[in-house]
């Protein structure tokens, strides 16, 4: 009978994954933590490309007797304009 089971793991393999377990145990220094910290609560400044991009809008708030006062100076400017031309 053929026997498939795996040979034991080399010595190596098991030195190899001993030392990867250990690497969760190595605390970072104080310094290093503060810093990296202090860059995630601050606010990146966005590319010139990226402010471009960035949608905005544009509120216009008009009562109607403004919006029919606005409309008779255009139609007044119209009318004046094409009084000049000819």
């Amino acid at each position: 009978m053929n026997d498939t089971t795996h040979p034991p793991p080399a010595p190596a393999f098991d030195r190899l994954s001993h030392e990867l377990g250990t690497l969760g145990e190595v605390e970072p220094p104080p310094a290093f933590v503060a810093r990296v910290m202090t860059r995630i609560a601050e606010p990146r400044m966005p590319s010139v490309w990226q402010w471009l991009r960035q949608p905005f809008s544009v509120e216009i708030r008009l009562s109607p007797l403004a919006l029919i006062g606005i409309a008779l100076a255009l139609a007044a400017a119209f009318v004046f304009i094409g009084a000049t031309i000819q």
